[in-house]
């Protein structure tokens, strides 16, 4: 059997590209024929391209040390957006054709047995990139290509709106509905009329041990993966905590002002290493959360209101909702409380969620082979 994989795959996010390879890789494991589309929305990847321009022309009124941080901001950019093209080219199948339009994905619209869209916001209609009908198949011949989603959500949308007669077509196309959290299924069930069941990201499906690159940092450190400015509570808890634990501050990814040491140009495989050798990780990102309680490490999340819906709610499945950072914790950094997470307690509903989500991934892939 032919499988597809349609997800964000073409930007120099760790998790985008992590969640794209893991359900590859699981996929892969199983003995399918399987290959990521290399879609790359135009619109999307100029955003990306800009960013990767290795000098860009800046204004003759900014500043020479402010020309100079902006240039070295996309060195950076460049860097670790070709670290993450060549992880993807080295440990993934991305089809041989790159599309950057919708017409020209019609090209794959009968090229696979089935295809798969997620997982990721794929189907969040709020976010910068907008709705993309692509995300929901439109392109694909139905009479030749099943159709199913894998963890696919709708991130922090709560309304489909004006799209939603489309997309409630769309959906009834499709033979079986996979979503990442409990927000996505409700409007399935509320909004498309549709049956969908609750999986895990594909990150939990797979190993990182033979992929882990550990950085060469001989002190204890906390991991500091952030996307974006931390509020001012939250940044004297970083501080608190490190100095309380004698913890280096270790920023992945991005610069951060509170770290000793900035990685801001760290492979995927490094970013691995960083997560693995942790002593303690804050973050506000949905996959930085995932792979704290991946290598069951002490974390805590801070959660912005955008990524309230799939943090929370993983989080909670998993007996974990104290980790999210209240902005009343100052107090607590002598607590033992958050030195404290029963892991025992979390692998054990961890690994049967794990068991239950590759269950209904190869059912499904298995179930409309036997249809056919």
């Amino acid at each position: 059997m032919k499988i597809g994989i349609l997800t964000f795959h073409h930007i120099d996010n760790y998790g985008a590209t992590l969640q794209a390879y893991a359900l590859w890789s699981f996929l892969n494991s199983q003995g399918y024929d399987v290959e990521i589309i290399d879609y790359r929305p135009f619109k999307i990847a100029w955003m990306y391209f800009k960013s990767l321009l290795p000098m860009k022309k800046v204004k003759s009124s900014i500043n020479e040390s402010k020309k100079i941080r902006i240039n070295e901001k996309s060195i950076i950019y460049t860097s670790r957006g070709w670290k993450t093209r060549r992880f993807l080219l080295s440990h993934v199948k991305l089809s041989q054709r790159k599309v950057y339009d919708k017409n020209s994905l019609k090209y794959y619209q009968d090229k696979y047995d089935l295809i798969i869209c997620g997982s990721d916001q794929i189907w969040c209609l709020d976010s910068f990139r907008g709705y993309n009908s692509s995300f929901f198949l439109d392109f694909v011949n139905n009479k030749t290509t099943r159709k199913m989603s894998y963890a696919a959500s709708f991130g922090n949308t709560i309304k489909l709106g004006d799209y939603q007669k489309e997309i409630y077509t769309l959906i009834n196309q499709f033979q079986t509905i996979l979503v990442r959290d409990s927000n996505s299924l409700k409007i399935i069930a509320s909004e498309c009329n549709k049956e969908a069941k609750k999986v895990l990201d594909p990150t939990f499906l797979i190993k990182y041990d033979a992929l882990k690159n550990p950085p060469k940092i001989k002190d204890k450190y906390l991991l500091l993966y952030v996307q974006a400015e931390v509020e001012a509570e939250e940044e004297d808890f970083i501080k608190l905590l490190a100095q309380d634990q004698n913890l280096t501050i270790v920023s992945a990814g991005n610069y951060n002002k509170l770290a000793q040491i900035n990685l801001e140009t760290a492979s995927p495989q490094e970013w691995i290493g960083l997560y693995s050798q942790a002593s303690y990780i804050i973050t506000n990102t949905y996959h930085g959360t995932v792979f704290s309680i991946i290598f069951q490490k002490l974390f805590t999340a801070f959660v912005p209101s955008d990524k309230s819906n799939k943090v929370t709610d993983l989080l909670t499945d998993l007996g974990l909702k104290n980790r999210i950072f209240s902005g009343k914790l100052k107090p607590q950094v002598l607590n033992e409380e958050i030195f404290d997470i029963d892991y025992k307690s979390v692998s054990s509903i961890l690994e049967l969620k794990i068991l239950e989500s590759k269950k209904y991934l190869v059912e499904a892939i298995l179930q409309g082979a036997i249809d056919m």
